[in-house]
């Protein structure tokens, strides 16, 4: 109001502040786990993991170890509904039926990779008999092995009396298993018969499990749409054995990048090529490179690693390529990739990792599967987060020069910075800028309420070659 007194009025204004974007290396990791209920669940350590999705989970989503392992700042586990587990009806030891059933903690094909050995002998019960000796009980020793690895469990003197508080079977592998628990009651347990491979035979075996179907794994996918800070995604596909249905999941991840890309939330898919020796990978490679060519995503071979290749990248900085870079806790990739099968590869826009000496297990080339580099990629989805962000702020506040010039400032400040991190920069013969913008509003989109902003960018690229020139003097 008009002052009456003389005197003097003083307005505070607060200046447009725009917040910090959410940090990059989000990944969105989709497969099947032991705890699935209660939706999309965070983790940021190995430890907030198993305990949100519980101990089975490494085996059903190794994935998740191997992307943490690497760096990656966060994951959004998103569980697929699955309720085929894998069993074994181990038989007793004496009489016919069933002693009791091992089921796998986690469902899907995992389980059938699981292994036991059991070997009973009796141990004294602490009491006497009226002949003085001892009293004794059968108790049996479990195993659990995992193909494929050296995980190993040992359960010792485990019993099926429903008395016993300590050592029961039933209890232990429920508090103490990451692999098994036992599917019948306390009271329905019976001694079990020592395993074949006492006598030198095969373990008893879990079988049975399948994976989810791709419609389960669509819908899983689909609760990312929620996390808008998610800015990789990863499909953990337990059965790879059909290529064409592994293609059909991969292609809704790519359907799912560019829905969320279209609404400035930028996201990058990862897959992996099946194949159990290099002749095998670059025949799924054909099949799969042919109807999955994407600027958001990115194929690795061989299988196995792309949990560690999502989690490296997630770790660098946005506009850093994850070429030549190494990848930690892992062996020496299989099938290793001899030259002619790398260069192949590249040819299909397939990552290959591979193990060179001196430097490790790393990525070869960061490539996506229509051959542009992923850091640049991932650049303009960095820009377009920065945009949006800081366009909602003055939304109701253009309707003047003053306020769509405050709107361009805001936008230079962002881009000056980028470039002042090094990720976007002028051309090399320094004539052209690292970026260019432009607001303004013609009479017609005032009207509509519309202001227009033009905006170009140039992402600073990975130099993946060097030609050099040795002039032999005499």
């Amino acid at each position: 109001m008009a002052l009456i007194i003389p005197g003097v009025e003083v307005k505070v204004v607060k200046e447009v502040l725009a917040p910090q974007l959410a940090p990059s290396g989000v990944l969105g990791l989709v497969g099947i786990v032991e705890n699935a209920a209660g939706g999309p669940g965070r983790a940021a350590s190995w430890r907030s993991f198993i305990d949100g999705f519980g101990g089975a989970s490494a085996f059903s989503l190794p994935e998740a170890a191997q992307a943490l392992g690497n760096g990656v700042f966060e994951l959004v586990v998103c569980p697929v509904a699955c309720d085929s587990y894998a069993s074994f009806k181990l038989p007793p030891a004496s009489g016919g039926g069933t002693a009791f059933t091992l089921v796998a903690k986690a469902p899907g094909p995992w389980g059938n990779a699981i292994a036991a050995s059991i070997a009973s002998r009796q141990v004294p019960t602490g009491k006497k008999l009226d002949s003085g000796d001892d009293e004794l009980r059968t108790v049996f020793d479990l195993t659990l092995r995992y193909a494929g690895s050296d995980y190993k469990e040992v359960h010792r003197n485990l019993s099926v009396d429903t008395a016993d508080q300590i050592r029961n079977a039933r209890d232990v592998l429920a508090a103490q298993s990451q692999l098994v628990r036992i599917d019948e009651a306390r009271d329905k347990l019976k001694l079990p018969k020592d395993s074949p491979d006492a006598a030198g035979g095969a373990p008893y075996a879990l079988a049975g499990a399948a994976d989810a179907d791709a419609e389960a794994y669509r819908k899983a996918l689909a609760l990312l749409e929620n996390e808008a800070d998610v800015d990789m995604v990863l499909v953990s596909v337990q059965d790879s054995s059909d290529t064409a249905r592994v293609g059909r999941i991969y292609a809704d991840v790519i359907s799912h990048c560019d829905r969320l890309s279209a609404l400035s939330q930028g996201r990058i898919g990862f897959g992996q090529v099946p194949g159990a020796n290099a002749k095998d990978i670059a025949s799924a490679a054909d099949k799969l490179t042919g109807t999955l060519v994407s600027d958001r995503f990115v194929l690795v071979a061989p299988a196995g690693v792309v949990g560690a290749v999502a989690g490296m990248t997630g770790s660098l900085d946005y506009f850093q390529s994850p070429t030549f870079k190494r990848l930690s806790g892992l062996g020496e990739p299989a099938p290793a990739l001899g030259v002619e099968s790398q260069q192949e590869l590249l040819r299909k826009n397939v990552v290959p990792i591979v193990a060179q000496r001196g430097r490790g297990v790393i990525v070869l080339r960061g490539l996506t599967t229509d051959g542009d580099q992923i850091s640049v990629r991932r650049v303009a989805d960095h820009a377009v987060r920065g945009v949006k962000t800081i366009g909602e702020l003055f939304i109701g506040r253009l309707n003047n020069e003053e306020g769509r010039g405050a709107l361009k400032q805001k936008l230079v400040e962002f881009l000056v910075q980028m470039q002042k991190e090094g990720a976007i920069v002028p051309s090399t013969d320094g004539t052209d800028p690292a970026f260019k913008v432009n607001v303004y509003s013609s009479q017609q989109d005032f009207a509509q309420g519309i202001v227009r902003v033009d905006l170009a960018v140039r992402p600073v690229r990975a130099i993946d070659y060097i030609y050099a020139t040795v002039l032999v003097q005499v």
